[in-house]
C-alpha cells in the first residue's frame, strides 16, 4: 500500500489510543519504551498530516507541545487508523469524565452496557437528565447514556472558586495513587485487556488532573513550565519542576504541590504514582527552596496555573 497526504481533522474513536513516534511499532509494558509519544482519549481531535499502510500521521491538537520541531504545535505521532473516525463538524464538550473509567449504556435504563468505558478526562458532549443521567453524543452520531456522578459540567467547573479549583485538581491527581509509571501514559490503570497499555508519567499525571477540573494545559514537563506562571513558593495545585541535570533550561520533570509540604508525582519506570514529603523527596523541605535552588544537579522551579 502507498501513502497519501491529507489535512483533515479526524476524532478518535477509542476510549485510548497509543500516539508513537514511529508506525507499526507496538508499546513494551514494563520498560521505558521511547517510541511512546502519548495517548489519546476518546473524541481527542487530530490533524491528520498522512496515511501510510493503516497508519496515520496526526497532530494531537488537544495536546500543546514545542519541543518536537522547535514551535507550538499539536503533539505529533502515528496511530492506527483504525482508531480515528471522519468528524466533519467537531462538536463542542460540555462535559469532562472525572471518575476513571466510566461506564456508558445504549439505553436510559442502564441495562444495556456498551463494550467501553470512557478513561477520565475524556471530553464529551452531553446532556443533563434530572441530575441522574447524562446523554452523551458518541463520535459515530449516535448516543449513550452515563450516570450523573460520573462527569462534571465544563460550566460548573469554569466557575469555581480559586480555592475549590485548587482543591479539586488534588483530588482527582490522588485517584492515580498507587498507578503505575508508564513513560507516555496518560490514562488510569486498568485491567482490560483490549484496552492500550494505562497508567501516567509524570506530565500525564498533571495534565490530566486539570483536564477534568476542566483547564486545559501542555502536555509535557517542560511545556508545562513555558506556560506557567512563574511564582516564589507554590501553593496547593500548583507546580514544582525539575531540570535535566546540569541544564537549567530544559525541564525533565514535574510534582503537584499537595500542601502541607507534600508533593504527588509518578516518580519513574517501575515505580507507581505516590504522595510524598517534599523533605523526603529532594533532601530539603520547601521552605529552604526558591526557584533556582538546585537540588542533585537539578534546578528547581515553580510555576502556577491557577489563580
Amino acid at each position: 500500500m502507498g501513502c497519501a497526504s491529507s489535512h483533515s481533522t479526524m476524532v478518535v474513536a477509542v476510549p485510548l489510543a497509543d500516539l508513537r513516534a514511529a508506525p507499526h511499532t507496538t508499546v513494551q509494558t514494563g520498560t521505558h519504551d521511547p517510541q511512546q509519544e502519548t495517548q489519546l482519549l476518546y473524541g481527542e481531535q487530530v490533524r491528520v498530516v498522512e496515511s501510510r499502510e493503516g497508519w496515520s500521521r496526526v497532530e494531537a491538537l488537544e495536546q500543546a507541545e514545542y519541543s518536537h520541531q522547535g514551535r507550538w504545535q499539536g503533539y505529533p505521532g502515528w496511530v492506527p487508523a483504525q482508531a480515528l473516525a471522519p468528524s466533519d463538524a467537531v462538536s463542542t464538550a460540555t462535559a469532562v469524565v472525572t471518575s476513571r473509567w466510566a461506564r456508558v449504556w445504549a439505553d436510559a435504563y442502564r441495562t444495556a452496557p456498551l463494550p467501553m468505558r470512557l478513561p477520565l478526562g475524556t471530553m464529551i458532549r452531553a446532556t443533563e437528565m434530572g441530575g441522574q443521567l447524562w446523554r452523551v453524543e458518541l463520535v459515530d452520531g449516535g448516543f449513550a447514556w452515563m450516570a450523573y456522578a460520573e462527569a462534571r459540567s465544563l460550566q460548573e467547573l469554569a466557575v469555581l472558586p480559586p480555592l475549590e479549583r485548587r482543591t479539586l485538581v488534588l483530588r482527582i491527581a490522588a485517584l492515580f495513587l498507587g498507578d503505575p509509571y508508564v513513560w507516555g501514559g496518560r490514562s488510569p490503570r486498568t485491567d482490560e485487556t483490549a484496552i492500550a497499555a494505562s497508567g501516567v508519567d509524570c506530565s500525564g499525571l498533571v495534565n490530566l488532573a486539570y483536564r477534568a477540573a476542566g483547564m486545559a494545559i501542555p502536555r509535557d514537563a517542560h511545556e508545562q513550565s513555558l506556560r506557567a506562571q512563574p511564582v516564589k513558593a507554590p501553593q496547593p495545585g500548583d507546580l514544582i519542576f525539575l531540570s535535566e541535570r546540569g541544564n537549567p533550561r530544559h525541564v525533565v520533570h514535574v510534582m503537584l504541590y499537595a500542601g502541607d509540604g507534600d508533593v504527588i508525582e509518578a516518580p519513574g519506570t517501575g515505580q507507581t504514582v505516590r504522595r510524598i514529603p517534599l523533605a523526603r523527596r529532594l533532601g530539603q523541605p520547601l521552605d529552604w527552596l526558591a526557584p533556582g535552588s538546585v537540588v542533585d544537579g537539578q534546578t528547581v522551579s515553580f510555576g502556577s496555573y491557577l489563580p
